[in-house]
């Protein structure tokens, strides 16, 4: 496998995770102690929002991260 598609998995696997996991944290529901009343529809567009903003991070990481070193001249 090429190494991009490789940078490419694991950075849509974080995104993914991230995703349920701000949308589980912004129900307000509790990890150990689930609320029965948490609204998860409610809470989806905020999830996606801070989702957005946790992907252009990682977006903007992989790019500086693997940049081509500039050569002294």
């Amino acid at each position: 496998m090429k190494p991009f598609r490789k940078i490419l998995i694991i950075d849509i696997i974080a995104l993914v995770g991230s995703f349920f996991l701000i949308w589980q944290l912004s129900t307000g529901s509790n990890f150990l102690i689930p609320n029965l009343e948490s609204n998860y529809i409610k809470s989806l567009p905020l999830a996606l929002m801070y989702t957005a903003l946790v992907g252009i991070l990682i977006i903007l990481g992989t790019v500086i991260l693997f940049l081509p070193k500039r050569k002294k001249q």
